[in-house]
């Protein structure tokens, strides 16, 4: 009885250790993790500091500023089109109320057809917000798309007429917006680093995420029928890369979608946060590390600490880097806001999400790495860019 006994709880501390050991990346995941940039700078929303996020100036302005990637949150039109916005509800962040002074409380971008949108103000909110940095040439900036993102990444902009409006036309049922070489385009390559925003306000989203993707060029079953995308020497060049999309998301569903409808596997990374009052134990880092990697996610990107309105926790303490390490994910942390934080986490981190992604490759640049770097400042960007 005694042995029986004995043998039950080894039985039990042995499947206790299994649950919480750590997983490891597969040869697969290791394949894949090896064309991500060993240093990667992630343009968060594109700025969310010198002009306002997620629209033309902001993406336009990251690329230029060297970043390795451009970071998006995407959300889907009543009419299935693909674009840039963050926040669930529109009131935030644009002037739709102004435009349509009866709308039901709370609107959204699934509310609104992409011409609608295209109507709306999505710059003056910022000039309004954010005064020290405000720019008269911001005012009345439009939504961007996907296939916008995809084009400025590859050097293009927006064509517009001379009151800054965009032209497109329609073929069919669909919106085709005209497109022009950047005349301040410097050259710089930037991939793309998605995140699928309320998967619940837009249920298969992924699979049109990869139909758009494919037909973009930047996303095909095998790397050769990817779309060649011009660039010069010295420049970024994540875009000519299989490393030129990267999707990420919070849910562990959504990671699970991606694994169903991406059948080229592609770089994933599985976002963690907690706000700054919760205590995360071990065993719950744990096991946001082998949901990753039993994902096939490569990168782990934890929140590291912020004010308001994020108030997130510090999820890349000493103990958590041993952790994430054991696994073999990269580490990419969000959301760095300057110098001081990079120089707390410089040594802990495979990538950084910032806001101003230009300081953080100038602090890389100036410890000899082998970053691509702009000497010039922010406004002088954005004075070249014609904003």
């Amino acid at each position: 009885m005694k042995q029986l006994i004995l043998t039950i709880l080894l039985l039990a501390i042995t499947t206790c250790c299994t649950d919480e050991t750590i997983k490891t990346l597969s040869l697969e995941q290791q394949n894949i993790q090896q064309h991500i940039p060993t240093r990667s700078f992630i343009a968060h929303r594109g700025t969310c500091t010198w002009a306002p996020e997620h629209t033309e100036a902001a993406m336009r302005w990251a690329r230029n500023a060297g970043a390795t990637y451009l970071e998006c949150d995407i959300q889907r039109t009543a009419d299935g089109y693909l674009v840039l916005y963050h926040d669930q509800y529109l009131l935030s962040k644009s002037d739709i109320s102004n435009l349509y002074p009866n709308l039901a409380a709370n609107p959204t971008i699934g509310d609104f057809t992409l011409e609608e949108l295209f109507q709306v103000d999505f710059g003056s909110w910022f000039n309004r917000d954010h005064a020290d940095y405000a720019r008269s040439s911001f005012s009345g900036l439009d939504i961007l798309t996907l296939e916008d993102l995809t084009k400025i990444a590859e050097g293009y902009r927006i064509k517009r007429d001379a009151h800054q409006k965009r032209i497109y036309h329609k073929e069919g049922n669909r919106l085709i917006t005209e497109y022009e070489s950047d005349p301040a385009d410097n050259g710089n390559r930037p991939g793309i680093y998605v995140e699928i925003k309320y998967e619940d306000l837009y249920p298969n989203i992924e699979q049109d995420l990869k139909d758009e993707l494919e037909r973009l060029g930047w996303y095909a079953d095998h790397f050769s029928d990817l779309k060649s995308i011009h660039t010069q020497s010295g420049c970024t060049n994540t875009a000519n890369t299989s490393a030129r999309v990267v999707l990420q998301t919070f849910s562990l569903n959504v990671l699970k979608n991606f694994n169903k409808v991406f059948s080229q596997k592609i770089p994933f990374c599985f976002l963690v946060a907690e706000s700054e009052d919760v205590q995360v134990q071990e065993k719950t880092y744990r096991q946001w590390i082998n949901n990753a990697v039993s994902n096939n996610a490569v990168i782990i990107a934890p929140s590291i600490p912020s004010d308001y309105p994020d108030n997130f926790a510090d999820l890349l303490q000493p103990w958590m880097y041993d952790l994430i390490k054991e696994s073999g994910l990269l580490i990419h942390a969000f959301t760095f806001q300057d110098k001081e934080q990079i120089q707390l986490y410089e040594d802990l981190v495979d990538g950084l999400f910032c806001n101003q992604v230009n300081v953080a490759i100038q602090y890389f640049k100036q410890k000899k790495e082998n970053t691509l770097y702009n000497p010039q400042s922010a406004q002088e960007i954005l004075n070249d860019l014609g904003y």
